[in-house]
């Protein structure tokens, strides 16, 4: 360690610095990982209650179909 402060002119504060950025960079790559999945689910569950939504809108609007059988 003492050939390397000397070599580059960094004090230890910078090393540890570094060391503690790197692993909060994957501590959050590793969190982003895990919560990909459930953002991706909730998407899709979102998507089919919108479509189940707009199929019982729909199927409660249309009129009813009149023929000359019914008269």
């Amino acid at each position: 360690m003492k050939d390397k402060l000397t070599k580059t002119g960094h004090k230890k504060p910078y090393y540890r610095f570094m060391s503690a950025l790197k692993g909060f960079g994957f501590s959050f790559l590793a969190l982003l990982a895990l919560a990909t999945p459930v953002a991706i689910a909730a998407g899709v569950n979102a998507a089919e209650e919108a479509r189940a939504d707009e199929i019982a809108s729909v199927s409660s609007e249309e009129p009813p179909v009149e023929s000359a059988l019914t008269l």
